[in-house]
């Protein structure tokens, strides 16, 4: 059974390998040439510096230079969805198709052919995920030095949570599959939905999973900030009055504000430091391996229940 779940997945298998070389044959290039720059302008000596230092100007040149390519890689956080997806299609083309009734009716039993169907895109899955996490953590190495992993385009194909993600959206195509029976359908509602829930998470939800901290400032950014996830800012005028504020705020010793002593204004920031990193990912993580075991024991469970 395991020899005929590989065989009939192979098509789909063979989709996500093309997709990793492909993936591979411009991160690697590209990363090493990012990587030489990185080095030749000396800009490991300006790791922990602060902003309003001569390394300034350096490192603003870095990230111009690559800012396209790290715009393009943005783009590769819709993979894990569509890995986790494209996984689905033969378990669903199956029902559709009523080609499980033979396996039935053969030595096989319901929950033998769900194990076997259901294990192969699972772990291929984890593995795509993976190997696409190694890529991309590579590829970052220079970003990751000077800016921190929690910008949003890292922090989404780094550590664990490409894997939740995977399979999230592999849960989804199974669950939408066993019910509809429609591969086309359920493939393409499954990404729509994946791809809202991810952009739930990244916008509102994450910021939220661990409570973030909060620091009063005037004057130079303090360091600590400079590798951070800012959840919101406000600046304050004389006799604390609020001058602006809500989302992250750049320039704030040119909003031309009289300061108070200490010389600027009176910045108060929520954040969650470069600390936060690996709580925030286990925690999503978590949530999306959570969603993704729901969602495929409800496959199994409907597949094996109450197809007939």
């Amino acid at each position: 059974m395991t020899w005929v779940a590989w065989r009939l997945q192979r098509t789909e298998l063979l989709i996500t390998a093309a997709i990793l070389a492909l993936l591979a044959a411009l991160l690697v290039p590209t990363g090493i040439h990012m990587a030489n720059a990185y080095h030749d302008a000396g800009l490991s000596s300006c790791v922990g510096a602060f902003k309003g230092s001569a390394c300034g100007q350096q490192i603003g040149d870095f990230q111009v230079r690559f800012e396209g390519l790290s715009h393009l890689t943005d783009l590769f956080t819709i993979l894990p969805g569509l890995i986790g997806v494209l996984l689905a299609a033969p378990f669903i083309f199956d029902l559709e198709h009523g080609t499980y009734r033979l396996a039935w009716t053969q030595s096989v039993t319901r929950r033998r052919w769900l194990v076997g169907k259901l294990a192969v895109p699972i772990a291929a899955g984890i593995l795509a995920a993976a190997a696409l996490i190694g890529l991309m953590t590579w590829w970052h190495v220079p970003g990751v030095h000077l800016n921190g992993r929690l910008d949003t385009g890292i922090y989404d194909s780094e550590g664990t949570v490409a894997i939740g993600y995977t399979l999230f959206a592999l849960g989804l195509a199974l669950a939408l599959g066993a019910v509809w029976r429609r591969a086309a359908a359920s493939i393409s509602v499954a990404f729509v939905a994946y791809f809202a829930m991810r952009i739930f998470v990244d916008t509102w939800l994450r910021d939220r999973l661990v409570s973030p901290l909060k620091i009063s400032w005037r004057g130079e950014e303090p360091h600590v900030l400079s590798t951070a996830k800012i959840v919101s800012e406000n600046v304050f005028g004389p006799a604390h009055v609020k001058v602006a504020g809500g989302g992250p705020i750049s320039g704030h010793a040119q909003l031309g504000i009289p300061g108070g002593p200490g010389g600027g204004p009176l910045v108060e920031t929520v954040y969650h430091p470069a600390s936060h990193f690996w709580p925030l990912q286990l925690t999503e993580t978590g949530l999306f391996l959570g969603l993704a075991v729901l969602l495929i024991g409800f496959a199994a469970w409907w597949t094996h229940e109450r197809t007939v």
